[in-house]
């Protein structure tokens, strides 16, 4: 069966303007990975319709053509069949009025409407309204002072109209409709805000684009009505010109209207964004964001002037605005720093801005605002925020912490007060499709409905995937789950009790019920003449969700009970160029400092000016808990294939005068630069602002060959050596193959042991890493050597596809201590090795993919392939390894691309794997003596591609701090920064 549902915004505002599909995200369309197909439509109280004007993004779409066989046993809902609709994708629109409510539909070129009791049962027959238009793209309908008031959009041949009809109580014509506006040009949305002496009607009428910028004008009606008499529209008047969105709701002294006003000049680039080769590309995406103003409305129609609210021009075009205890709380997406976040002020009425602009949730990364639901009349007096974060794991069931992923978007809620600030208390709703889900308040609580899969408690593990249906929630003031089951009920039975359109969500007394209908013909029928008319028409019912004991699992849960580890925030520190590698250091104090390459592809590019180098960008950013600091761009001339690490110093001791040899939180950085078409090994000294204190050149390598490539430098790492200096290690092919070379400075950069090769094997290295361990430095990387090769103690003759190989050193003079060891041999290639030091030793990990899906020894880290996995080993302090290394795979089986460790009392790690289409982030934990492979927890799916190397790391031992690569939805680079709580 094919179930659908139409699904709008609960709110009696609606969010008007040009909505934007592509470049930054709103809402579900910024998901990178496909979602779920689904249909919702929620038109709450009720207006909308199911084709959205062309201006506006389009909130229907449809379920799965095949749904799997519906669970059996739990009982359906309650439910009364209310009207019938001559077309399956017919608006029907619902308003209440006290214990009453008004249902109007159109049929038969006429409208008709029909009371229902509080219990949803119909009081009295079927009320003739009046002729309707063939073609009425958009309706509304409200309670108003003396009944209800309905207006609507006509297309007539080539013009445009706009009618509003007052009914009485009965749902009876006061007077025939009144026309009110007629026009050539387009009307794309219009709403009915009633007020205590008529109402206001509001409409849209789309300008022509300037460039790249979408417009529409504001312009309205003012509606009067005397007691009993017929109502007195006013002459169209305008209300704001050329904005790029707005939002209004209605109060008892008229509305408050708040704006998106395009922006006076280009916006500023916010810090972190270092200038990139696609300006004029960033220049069209600023020219689409604006600023928030209000302005009010009285209820004879005198306008306000508009209060700026917001001025910097940031904001998307996604503002909603809601009465909250006295005062406008207004929300929007931000994109003032380089992720978007979800901001929130406060007005008072009269134009006072009470609550400045803010970021309203922690940093997680790209957020979207999906919707902000006003209290009810009885309610706590606290709104609901509804919003998405792209890098947060996906929609699924929770028991005791564990998730199932995939199961769609996850809508993270919050209660709101009047002072702007959110409830401690947040819950997570899953919506298996694009478009926000249906909510509206529940007496002291909340009410949503959404489509997500319908699994029943007792059927864990089921093999075979459960249908996606429309499922109703009903959350407490705290956000717990009250309730929650599919919509199905008798007047759908041929459909599995599922209905075809689900719409009109709303609450009363803590009562609440939605509209839902079937497609034509799919109800129940009768036979004989009957059959053939009944066919035709899609029956519509009144569908209660109740408070009451379920078999259902509920797509709904408390997520501020989710037990760690999770990430408690994401920032990106810089956006640019695709990266190549991260490096991060801790610091005192709990500061960090984050270096990286961007990814360049030398001949690639032609943005270099005439006569200068130009390659990677290397660039370090500090970050502390109160934010990131200054981007310090360290050189525009590195190599991608050098890569970049960080290592920290401790102060030296005073001297006899009790002077220090160098201030404190001096960092080294290692990377290779590209001048002249040759690479050699700098290292670069910076302040804990990442700011450069002093620079050298390590390597001085002849590279340029008779007769063949040059050699190359890569690879870098460093460490601090414990007596006051650093090593350096890298990769370099001046003697041929590629081989790990290591070299000692001091804190002046000076070298004190020159260039010394480590390794001599007849094929190359790659990926060396490094850690000292008091007197010894111990290093691992990667080598496609021949299995047999007796130094490294191979087996069998042949070739490995690349070993992890260890190798001790006397941290002093370099020199090797005992012969090199393959940690473990296998015909997988082994790459991306990483390691943490600990009390007993080391642990070591690296990445097995079958031999011919990822890169060859010495390409550099890429994403797995089919079949990639994690090992992990355990060296004690000797180097000896402490059995055999346990291989540990990605959720789901999906193939590993890189790892991060840490090791403090345990050692932490976090695994990139790629399940589908984009990247996820799960952590594990792994305790001294454990060797069985981990349970992994997610953290955070990423908005790049599956393809990409995130190259996650650490900043210190505790796994606090994670640094990561990522794209952003737009495609620009991010470096981000994730704060773990971890067990």
């Amino acid at each position: 069966m094919v179930a659908a549902m139409l699904v709008r915004s609960a709110l009696l505002p609606v969010r008007r303007g040009p909505r934007r599909d592509a470049g930054r995200l709103t809402g579900a369309a910024r998901r990178a990975p496909a979602l779920l197909g689904a249909a919702l439509a929620l038109l709450l109280g009720c207006s909308g319709a199911t084709q959205a004007p062309a201006a506006r993004q389009a909130r229907a779409v449809k379920t799965p053509p095949a749904q799997p066989k519906a669970p059996e046993g739990p009982p359906l809902l309650p439910a009364q069949v209310i009207a019938e609709l001559e077309e399956e994708d017919a608006t029907p629109y619902i308003a209440r009025r006290g214990d009453e409510a008004l249902l109007l539909y159109a049929a038969g070129g006429r409208w008709r409407t029909r009371v229902l009791g509080a219990d949803g049962a119909p009081r009295g027959d079927i009320v003739d309204a009046g002729p309707t238009a063939a073609d009425v793209p958009v309706a509304a309908l409200r309670a108003g002072p003396q009944g209800y008031i309905a207006a609507w959009i006509e297309q007539i041949g080539g013009s445009r109209a706009v009618r509003v009809l007052a009914l009485d109580p009965a749902g009876k014509p006061v007077a025939p409709a009144s026309p009110v506006a007629q026009t050539a040009e387009e009307i794309t949305w219009l709403d009915v805000l009633p007020n205590a002496k008529g109402a206001l009607v509001l409409w849209e009428m789309p300008r022509e684009a300037q460039g790249d910028l979408d417009s529409v004008d504001v312009v309205m009606t003012v509606v009067a009505q005397d007691k009993g008499a017929a109502i007195k529209p006013t002459a169209p008047a305008s209300v704001a010109r050329e904005v790029l969105g707005w939002h209004a709701v209605a109060t008892e002294r008229g509305a408050a209207v708040a704006l998106v006003l395009p922006p006076a000049a280009p916006p500023p680039r916010a810090q972190g964004k270092p200038a990139r080769k696609a300006d004029a590309e960033d220049g069209a995406e600023a020219a689409k964001l604006g600023t928030i103003a209000l302005l009010e409305i009285d209820a004879a129609g005198k306008i306000s002037a508009p209060v700026a609210v917001s001025p910097e021009p940031t904001a998307q075009v996604d503002l909603e605005i809601a009465a909250v205890g006295g005062r406008y709380l207004l929300t929007w997406t931000d994109e003032r720093d380089i992720d978007s976040a979800v901001y929130l002020a406060a007005v008072e009425p009269g134009g006072k801005v009470v609550v400045a602009p803010r970021q309203a949730t922690p940093p997680s990364g790209e957020q979207a605002l999906v919707s902000l639901v006003a209290p009810s009349a009885g309610g706590a007096g606290r709104a609901l925020l509804a919003w998405e974060d792209l890098l947060r794991p996906r929609g699924g069931e929770r028991d005791g912490g564990a998730e199932a992923a995939g199961a769609g978007r996850l809508i993270h809620l919050a209660s709101v007060g009047p002072d702007g600030a959110l409830g401690a208390e947040r819950a997570a709703l899953v919506f298996s499709a694009s478009g926000p889900p249906d909510l509206a308040a529940d007496g002291d609580g909340f009410a949503a409905v959404t489509l997500a899969p319908a699994t029943l408690k007792a059927a864990r593990g089921a093999a075979a995937a459960p249908p996606v249906w429309p499922t109703f929630v009903r959350f407490g003031p705290d956000l717990s789950v009250r309730a929650a089951e599919p919509v199905r009920a008798a007047p759908f039975a041929a459909t599995d009790g599922v209905p075809y359109l689900v719409r009109g969500l709303s609450c009363h007394k803590g009562a609440c019920a939605t509209l839902a209908s079937a497609a034509a013909g799919a109800g129940p029928q009768q036979g004989g003449a009957g059959k053939a008319a009944a066919a035709a028409r899609a029956p519509l019912a009144l569908v209660s969700l109740p408070v009451r004991e379920s078999a259902w699992r509920a797509p709904a849960f408390r997520e501020d009970k989710d037990p760690p580890p999770r990430a408690t925030a994401v920032r990106a520190l810089a956006e640019g160029d695709h990266l190549a590698r991260v490096a991060a250091a801790e610091l005192d104090g709990g500061a960090t400092l984050a270096a990286w390459v961007t990814y360049f592809v030398e001949g690639a590019s032609d943005a270099a000016p005439r006569g200068q180098d130009l390659a990677a960008t290397l660039a370090v950013r500090a970050a502390s808990p109160g934010g990131p600091g200054k981007l310090n761009v360290l050189s525009q001339k590195a190599s991608s294939l050098g890569g970049v690490a960080i290592a920290t110093a401790p102060p030296p001791p005073a001297d006899p005068k009790g002077k220090g040899g160098a201030s404190p939180g001096e960092s080294v950085i290692a990377w290779v630069a590209r001048e002249r078409g040759e690479t050699q090994v700098y290292v670069t000294k910076v302040d804990a602002t990442g700011a450069k204190l002093a620079q050298k050149k390590l390597t001085t390598a002849p590279r340029k060959k008779q007769g063949g490539a040059a050699s190359e430098a890569s690879d870098v790492a460093i460490a601090y050596d414990g007596a006051g200096g650093f090593i350096v290690a890298w990769v370099d092919t001046r003697d041929g193959n590629a081989e790990v070379y290591a070299a000692r400075v001091d804190r002046a950069l000076n070298r004190t042991v020159p260039d010394r090769r480590i390794t001599n094997a007849p094929l190359d290295a790659a990926e060396v890493q490094i850690a000292v361990r008091g007197q010894e430095a111990w290093l691992v990387w990667s080598d496609a050597r021949p299995a047999g090769d007796a130094a490294a103690g191979g087996g069998a003759g042949g070739e490995a596809a690349g070993d992890v190989f260890f190798a001790r050193l006397d941290a002093k003079t370099l020199q090797r201590i005992g012969d090199e060891s393959r940690l473990h041999a296998s015909p997988e290639h082994s790459r991306s090795p990483v390691l943490a030091p600990h009390e007993g030793g080391v642990l070591v990990g690296w990445v097995d993919e079958p031999a011919g899906e990822g890169a060859a020894a010495g390409g550099g880290a890429a994403a797995g392939g089919p079949g990639a996995h994690a090992r992990l080993v355990r060296l004690d302090n000797g180097g000896a390894a402490q059995g055999p290394p346990v291989a540990v795979a990605g959720p789901e089986g999906a193939p590993v691309s890189s790892l991060a460790l840490a090791c403090d009392k345990v050692c932490r790690s976090v695994l990139a794997s790629a399940p589908g289409d984009s990247v996820v982030m799960s952590a594990f934990t792994l305790a001294p003596g454990e060797a069985s492979a981990p349970a992994l927890k997610q953290l955070a799916w990423l908005t790049g591609s599956a393809s990409q190397d995130v190259s996650p790391v650490f900043a210190g031992r505790s796994g606090g701090s994670l640094f990561f690569a990522d794209d952003a939805v737009s495609g620009s680079g991010r470096v981000r920064w994730m704060t773990i709580a971890w067990p």
